[in-house]
């Protein structure tokens, strides 16, 4: 009981995120909601009476949520693109986390700031932040940053993919490839796709959901990482599993989602769910962000962001090119 009163104002947060976004679909919810509690924390200050509500948002909740998104991992869309398109794909997510790794190490950035951001924008944006933050010592402010971060940019694909695409002559096909292969909330890659054409929405959601399907793997490996780096240990003394729980049932919501052929509404349901719970989980996350240590981290992850948002789409292009998807 205690924890309702939380989970009350979060849930009304939750609902203005959702409901500017369905006025406005290019502006995220889950950016909304962190930016909700972050204001809330620092233009008033965040109720006592809410602080238990907030703390169970953050871990359950939010971590319902990922496991949640296994239902957007589709065996389908990644026959659609076949093999070549898949391999495209991995090699896109990769030379983004890596090359963003070492731009961060370049600008001198913390290795956990670097990794949410690389994630943010090589996989599904905030989504992937709040799955891979786990893994990671980042803080709660570095995190935030990082979700306005691949938001900021996001949106700017909106407006700046579309234009390059026709200056280009990408067809249809070519320009949902790219979209879905360069751009980070699904959201923001049905926008960008809509505004070049309606043809290309449907590849550009393919591709989309094809680079969600890498994200269970990335946060093993992570894991196994901290694995090595611990000795197999936690601070406590216990035993760091190989793959998070929320992980394991990540995985095993995507094996139900493809052995199951559910309605279609009924998956958009589960999707929708999924990020209002994410969302309820990172409003929690912004009320713990404190101004003073987000201008501490400065303007350097702003610069890295958008010089890495030029790279990955890119890359991203270049793949598509190459390849003729």
């Amino acid at each position: 009981m205690k924890k309702l009163p939380g989970l009350a104002l979060i849930a009304g947060l939750v609902v203005i995120a959702f409901g500017i976004c369905q006025w406005q679909s290019a502006i995220s919810p889950l950016a909304l909601s962190v930016a909700f509690g972050f204001l809330v924390a620092n233009l008033w200050q965040w109720p006592t009476w809410a602080k238990e509500g907030s703390t169970f948002a953050s871990k359950r909740v939010l971590r319902t949520g990922v496991v949640l998104l296994g239902a957007q991992v589709s065996v389908t869309a990644l026959r659609a693109i076949g093999i070549k398109g898949f391999l495209a794909i991995i090699i896109v997510v990769a030379l983004t986390i890596f090359g963003i790794l070492a731009l961060s190490k370049f600008f001198n950035l913390s290795d956990d700031l670097g990794m949410l951001i690389a994630c943010g924008f090589a996989i599904c944006g905030a989504s992937a932040i709040a799955a891979v933050r786990p893994q990671t010592k980042a803080t709660e402010e570095e995190t935030s940053y990082a979700i306005g971060l691949v938001s900021l940019c996001g949106t700017l694909s909106i407006f700046v993919l579309p234009v390059i695409g026709h200056a280009i002559h990408l067809t249809d096909r070519a320009f949902g490839s790219w979209a879905g292969a360069a751009v980070h909330d699904v959201g923001q890659v049905l926008a960008t796709a809509s505004v070049f054409g309606s043809g290309s929405v449907s590849s550009a959601i393919v591709f989309k959901l094809a680079r969600v399907c890498l994200l269970a793997p990335i946060i093993v490996i992570l894991s196994l990482r901290n694995q090595k780096l611990s000795g197999g240990k936690s601070v406590s003394g216990a035993k760091v599993p190989i793959a998070p729980l929320f992980v394991v049932g990540f995985i095993l919501v995507a094996i139900a989602h493809n052995a199951i052929h559910a309605p279609a509404r009924f998956n958009s349901d589960l999707a929708t769910l999924s990020k209002v719970l994410i969302s309820a989980g990172l409003v929690a996350l912004g009320s713990n962000v404190r101004w003073a240590a987000i201008r501490k981290i400065g303007h350097k992850p702003l610069v890295m962001g958008l010089f890495a948002w030029a790279v990955v789409a890119g890359v991203a292009l270049g793949a598509v090119k190459l390849t003729g998807l």
